[in-house]
């Protein structure tokens, strides 16, 4: 049999093999929204000390939670964000919500992350590739979704 660089005739990579430990893909992240947290008022009192501090502990990079609320009674797509601490900051807005509520009722898995606020957010009802931003997100603590590829 020939061999070609440890492969023999019988083990062509035509045939699909490859060496799993040479060949490792790692997980990759997948950006699939920026946006504002909806509802960011309702949940926080900005003139309470202790929602005040956890805004400030709200840096660029620091990591949210989304959760799919399946049994919200406004929104069937619902999406609820969360801090470390586990405190219900706000909602994925209800008009960008629906294709990642549908992928994490596949069992897909995303993670988020606070965005950079000093960064300049959409101005509310220019157009943005196909679509306007809403008013319902609160870009005062704007925040990235990313789908989690392994």
């Amino acid at each position: 049999m020939t061999q070609v660089q440890g492969f023999s005739a019988e083990r062509t990579i035509k045939s699909g093999y490859f060496d799993t430990k040479a060949f490792q893909q790692k997980g990759k992240l997948l950006l699939v929204l920026k946006t504002g947290i909806a509802g960011l008022q309702f949940h926080l009192d900005f003139t309470n000390e202790e929602d005040r501090e956890l805004i400030e502990k709200l840096v660029p990079g620091a990591e949210l939670f989304i959760y799919r609320e399946m049994d919200n009674e406004y929104d069937q797509w619902a999406i609820s964000v969360y801090t470390d601490n586990d405190k219900h900051i706000g909602y994925v807005t209800r008009f960008k919500n629906e294709a990642i509520a549908r992928l994490m009722d596949c069992g897909k898995r995303f993670l988020a992350f606070v965005d950079d606020p000093s960064e300049q957010p959409p101005e509310p009802g220019k157009q943005y590739s196909r679509e306007k931003n809403k008013t319902t997100e609160n870009f005062s603590l704007p925040f990235s979704i990313y789908l989690e590829d392994k």
